[in-house]
Protein backbone atom coordinates (compact mmCIF):
# COMPACT_ATOMS: atom_id res chain seq x y z
CA UNK A 1 0.00 0.00 0.00
CA UNK A 2 1.46 3.33 -1.02
CA UNK A 3 1.65 6.28 1.33
CA UNK A 4 -0.93 8.26 -0.67
CA UNK A 5 -3.44 5.36 -0.55
CA UNK A 6 -2.91 4.99 3.20
CA UNK A 7 -3.44 8.73 3.64
CA UNK A 8 -6.60 8.63 1.49
CA UNK A 9 -8.06 5.77 3.52
CA UNK A 10 -7.17 7.48 6.81
CA UNK A 11 -8.65 10.79 5.64
CA UNK A 12 -11.84 9.09 4.43
CA UNK A 13 -12.24 7.28 7.78
CA UNK A 14 -11.71 10.56 9.66
CA UNK A 15 -14.18 12.42 7.41
CA UNK A 16 -16.85 9.76 7.94
CA UNK A 17 -16.37 9.37 11.70
CA UNK A 18 -15.79 13.05 12.58
CA UNK A 19 -19.43 14.15 12.17
CA UNK A 20 -20.56 11.31 14.45
CA UNK A 21 -18.06 12.38 17.09
CA UNK A 22 -19.05 16.04 16.73
CA UNK A 23 -22.73 15.20 17.16
CA UNK A 24 -22.20 13.50 20.52
CA UNK A 25 -22.87 15.77 23.45
CA UNK A 26 -25.32 17.89 21.44
CA UNK A 27 -28.86 18.72 22.50
CA UNK A 28 -31.80 18.82 20.09
CA UNK A 29 -33.41 22.26 19.74
CA UNK A 30 -37.18 21.92 20.25
CA UNK A 31 -40.03 23.49 18.29
CA UNK A 32 -41.04 25.30 21.50
CA UNK A 33 -37.62 26.99 21.68
CA UNK A 34 -37.84 27.93 18.00
CA UNK A 35 -41.37 29.33 18.44
CA UNK A 36 -40.18 31.41 21.41
CA UNK A 37 -37.37 32.88 19.30
CA UNK A 38 -39.81 33.73 16.50
CA UNK A 39 -42.20 35.33 19.00
CA UNK A 40 -39.33 37.52 20.22
CA UNK A 41 -39.19 38.87 16.64
CA UNK A 42 -42.81 40.09 17.09
CA UNK A 43 -44.50 37.22 15.26
CA UNK A 44 -47.43 35.36 16.80
CA UNK A 45 -46.56 31.66 16.51
CA UNK A 46 -46.95 28.46 18.51
CA UNK A 47 -44.81 25.30 18.55
CA UNK A 48 -47.37 23.27 16.49
CA UNK A 49 -46.91 25.73 13.60
CA UNK A 50 -43.15 24.96 13.32
CA UNK A 51 -42.04 22.36 10.77
CA UNK A 52 -38.49 21.05 11.26
CA UNK A 53 -36.69 20.06 8.07
CA UNK A 54 -34.13 18.02 10.02
CA UNK A 55 -32.92 17.60 13.58
CA UNK A 56 -31.30 20.82 14.80
CA UNK A 57 -28.75 20.58 17.60
CA UNK A 58 -26.89 22.93 19.91
CA UNK A 59 -24.13 22.57 22.48
CA UNK A 60 -26.50 23.34 25.37
CA UNK A 61 -30.17 22.82 26.06
CA UNK A 62 -30.89 26.57 26.17
CA UNK A 63 -29.29 28.22 23.14
CA UNK A 64 -29.90 31.92 22.48
CA UNK A 65 -31.79 31.83 19.16
CA UNK A 66 -32.58 34.80 16.93
CA UNK A 67 -34.46 35.17 13.67
CA UNK A 68 -32.30 36.28 10.77
CA UNK A 69 -34.85 36.32 7.96
CA UNK A 70 -38.42 35.39 7.08
CA UNK A 71 -39.54 34.69 3.53
CA UNK A 72 -42.44 33.26 1.56
CA UNK A 73 -42.48 29.52 0.92
CA UNK A 74 -45.12 27.30 -0.66
CA UNK A 75 -48.82 27.47 0.13
CA UNK A 76 -49.45 28.63 3.68
CA UNK A 77 -45.82 28.22 4.77
CA UNK A 78 -43.13 30.78 5.57
CA UNK A 79 -39.39 30.00 5.55
CA UNK A 80 -37.64 31.21 8.71
CA UNK A 81 -33.85 31.30 9.01
CA UNK A 82 -32.55 31.27 12.59
CA UNK A 83 -29.12 31.36 14.16
CA UNK A 84 -27.64 31.08 17.62
CA UNK A 85 -26.12 34.06 19.41
CA UNK A 86 -22.73 32.41 18.84
CA UNK A 87 -21.66 30.15 15.98
CA UNK A 88 -19.95 28.01 18.62
CA UNK A 89 -23.39 27.21 20.05
CA UNK A 90 -25.08 26.06 16.81
CA UNK A 91 -25.04 26.58 13.05
CA UNK A 92 -27.67 28.67 11.25
CA UNK A 93 -30.70 26.62 10.24
CA UNK A 94 -34.02 26.92 8.43
CA UNK A 95 -37.50 25.89 9.57
CA UNK A 96 -40.90 26.23 7.96
CA UNK A 97 -43.74 27.96 9.77
CA UNK A 98 -47.43 27.42 9.10
CA UNK A 99 -49.42 30.63 9.02
CA UNK A 100 -51.89 31.06 11.85
CA UNK A 101 -55.54 30.58 10.90
CA UNK A 102 -56.64 33.67 12.82
CA UNK A 103 -53.94 36.15 11.82
CA UNK A 104 -51.41 36.90 9.14
CA UNK A 105 -48.00 35.97 10.59
CA UNK A 106 -46.06 38.02 8.07
CA UNK A 107 -44.36 41.05 9.57
CA UNK A 108 -42.16 43.84 8.40
CA UNK A 109 -39.15 41.90 9.67
CA UNK A 110 -36.22 42.65 7.37
CA UNK A 111 -32.74 41.25 7.83
CA UNK A 112 -29.64 43.30 7.18
CA UNK A 113 -28.96 41.44 3.94
CA UNK A 114 -32.55 41.58 2.57
CA UNK A 115 -31.47 43.45 -0.58
CA UNK A 116 -28.97 40.72 -1.45
CA UNK A 117 -31.70 38.12 -0.90
CA UNK A 118 -33.96 40.00 -3.34
CA UNK A 119 -31.15 40.17 -5.93
CA UNK A 120 -30.43 36.45 -5.66
CA UNK A 121 -34.18 35.71 -5.79
CA UNK A 122 -34.53 37.70 -9.03
CA UNK A 123 -31.55 35.88 -10.51
CA UNK A 124 -32.93 32.48 -9.46
CA UNK A 125 -36.32 33.33 -10.96
CA UNK A 126 -34.67 33.61 -14.37
CA UNK A 127 -33.79 29.89 -14.26
CA UNK A 128 -35.66 26.90 -12.92
CA UNK A 129 -34.85 26.21 -9.26
CA UNK A 130 -33.80 22.56 -9.01
CA UNK A 131 -32.57 22.56 -5.41
CA UNK A 132 -34.99 23.76 -2.72
CA UNK A 133 -33.94 25.05 0.70
CA UNK A 134 -34.46 22.28 3.24
CA UNK A 135 -34.27 19.47 0.71
CA UNK A 136 -31.92 16.51 1.04
CA UNK A 137 -29.11 16.05 -1.46
CA UNK A 138 -25.72 14.43 -1.95
CA UNK A 139 -22.53 16.49 -1.94
CA UNK A 140 -19.53 15.17 -3.85
CA UNK A 141 -16.30 16.54 -2.35
CA UNK A 142 -13.18 16.15 -4.49
CA UNK A 143 -9.61 16.90 -3.54
CA UNK A 144 -6.41 15.31 -4.73
CA UNK A 145 -6.84 11.57 -4.31
CA UNK A 146 -9.88 11.85 -2.05
CA UNK A 147 -13.48 11.66 -3.21
CA UNK A 148 -16.23 11.83 -0.57
CA UNK A 149 -20.01 11.57 -0.97
CA UNK A 150 -21.98 13.16 1.90
CA UNK A 151 -25.69 13.37 2.62
CA UNK A 152 -26.53 17.05 3.21
CA UNK A 153 -29.44 19.44 3.75
CA UNK A 154 -29.66 22.49 1.48
CA UNK A 155 -29.71 25.77 3.39
CA UNK A 156 -30.55 27.77 0.26
CA UNK A 157 -32.44 27.19 -2.98
CA UNK A 158 -30.47 27.17 -6.22
CA UNK A 159 -30.37 26.68 -9.96
CA UNK A 160 -27.90 24.55 -11.93
CA UNK A 161 -24.46 26.19 -11.81
CA UNK A 162 -25.24 28.34 -8.76
CA UNK A 163 -23.20 28.01 -5.56
CA UNK A 164 -25.32 27.51 -2.43
CA UNK A 165 -24.76 26.74 1.26
CA UNK A 166 -25.44 23.22 2.52
CA UNK A 167 -25.02 21.55 5.91
CA UNK A 168 -24.30 18.03 7.04
CA UNK A 169 -27.36 16.14 8.32
CA UNK A 170 -26.61 17.02 11.95
CA UNK A 171 -25.69 20.60 11.00
CA UNK A 172 -22.17 20.10 12.37
CA UNK A 173 -20.50 21.35 9.18
CA UNK A 174 -21.48 23.77 6.43
CA UNK A 175 -20.16 23.75 2.88
CA UNK A 176 -20.38 25.89 -0.24
CA UNK A 177 -21.42 23.69 -3.15
CA UNK A 178 -22.30 24.06 -6.81
CA UNK A 179 -25.70 22.73 -7.90
CA UNK A 180 -25.22 20.04 -10.56
CA UNK A 181 -28.80 18.77 -10.84
CA UNK A 182 -31.75 17.86 -8.66
CA UNK A 183 -30.27 16.10 -5.63
CA UNK A 184 -26.56 16.41 -6.54
CA UNK A 185 -24.02 19.08 -5.54
CA UNK A 186 -20.26 19.34 -6.05
CA UNK A 187 -17.63 20.92 -3.83
CA UNK A 188 -13.88 20.91 -3.30
CA UNK A 189 -11.74 20.00 -0.31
Amino acid sequence: MTLSKAFSITFLFAAVSLPALAASGRVVITTAQIAAAIRSADMDVGAPQIVLLSDVVAKTGTPLLRVESVGEWKGDLLRVRLECGSTDECLPFVVLMRRSQNADTRTAFVSSDQSSIRRSSRKAAQSKVVMQSGSSAFLLLDGGHVHIKLAVICLESGVVGQTIRVASRGHEHTYMAEVCNDGLLRGAL
